[in-house]
């Protein structure tokens, strides 16, 4: 998944061309909704497209837009309605000097900073937070519990993962700026916390990356996610973003639906599914809509 902790301007009006300042409407009858480039995004948004047809909305899917930054430029001009969002990861892009480490602090940090004409629905308990890993070996050769042991030992390491990883907070700027960890070797540039990070990882190209902690292949591989002690990485609640033009009641009444039944242990199991037993995102979103039905 793309290093969810996203920072970079963001928090200016939305453009009247953009419909940014309409109201709510009363009735929605068709919808588009947006996914990130990784599965659980896919998933999430597969989620909420079913939950809305259900309710007699027509549904677009627009999935594997990109990284935040792209799929944010989709819903502020309009092109998507609907996206899944993280609470601490959107509040980093749209205040990047934000400082909240609370859960509830951090959603409602990230309410009062959206732009006019977006909004996000009730947060979910389910959450997926962005880690960063080593190998047990690597671990172990340098006694690494904590990101600020790798201080000292950084100057032999390569790091490795998606380009975000590489800039944002959640990331080499923030172990730089919190814990003094400068790598010496060059950074690898591979994906969000998927194959081409896991093998690079487990073939010592490269010594610590990004995962996410719903990913079964921490624990399959014997990952160890480092503890963050200066809170570089934020609370993570999934949350669905919604341009205010597209939000109807009914439409929010769904959406909280899903929130409030969506586990961190069901998304677990749903995004392993997907990445390891190579379901589609579509099929597990149908599949576990049928074993939670909304009211």
């Amino acid at each position: 998944m793309l290093g969810l902790a996203g920072c970079g301007g963001g928090g200016d009006q939305l453009g009247d061309s953009d419909a940014g300042s309409s109201p709510a409407p009363d009735k929605v009858t068709s919808i588009t909704v947006g996914s990130a480039d990784f599965s659980e995004s896919q998933l999430l948004a597969e989620i909420y497209g079913q939950a809305l047809a259900a309710k007699g909305v027509e549904v677009t899917q627009k999935p594997n837009i990109g990284n935040r930054e792209t799929y944010m430029a989709a819903i502020k001009d309009g092109s998507v309605h609907l996206l899944p969002e993280y609470t601490g990861a959107a509040l980093h892009y749209f205040k990047s000097d934000s400082t909240e480490t609370e859960e509830q602090a951090t959603y409602d940090a990230l309410k009062s900073s959206l732009p006019s004409g977006l909004e996000v629905l009730e947060k979910s308990p389910a959450a997926d937070e962005d880690t960063i890993v080593v190998t047990k070996a690597t671990a172990d050769k340098y006694g690494l519990k904590t990101l600020a042991d790798l201080k000292p030992v950084a100057k032999d390491m390569a790091a490795g993962g998606s380009s975000e990883f590489k800039v944002r907070d959640a990331g080499l700027k923030g172990l730089k700026e919190k814990y003094g960890v400068e790598f010496g070797k060059e950074y690898k540039t591979l994906d969000a916390g998927g194959p081409l990070s896991l093998k690079a990882l487990l073939d010592n190209q490269i010594q610590v990356s990004n995962f996410f902690t719903t990913q079964a292949l921490i624990k399959d591989n014997n990952l160890i996610m480092l503890e963050d002690p200066e809170n570089i990485l934020p609370p993570n609640n999934v949350v669905p973003l919604i341009r205010t033009d597209h939000k109807s009641d009914d439409v929010a009444a769904a959406l909280n639906a899903v929130s409030a039944k969506l586990t961190t242990e069901a998304l677990t199991e749903m995004v392993k599914r997907i990445d390891v037993g190579k379901e589609s995102p579509n099929a597990v979103a149908k599949d576990w809509l049928s074993k939670n039905p909304l009211s």
